[in-house]
């Protein structure tokens, strides 16, 4: 696990983007996705729909 900075907050080194979720990826392929990474022990999964434009 990483230790996210300034924060108590330990993550999985890889984050999962769930973006596809709904879209390109249909339930029951987004629930395998799903239960295939936590049980490698991912629990952290990006769910923003979009990004500021800076």
């Amino acid at each position: 696990m990483v230790t996210i900075p300034n924060t108590a907050f330990d993550v999985y080194p890889l984050n999962l983007g769930a973006n596809p979720f709904g879209w390109t990826a249909d339930q029951e392929t987004s629930f395998e996705i799903l239960d295939a990474f936590v049980a490698a022990g991912g629990n952290f999964i990006d769910t923003a729909d979009s990004y500021a434009m800076w």
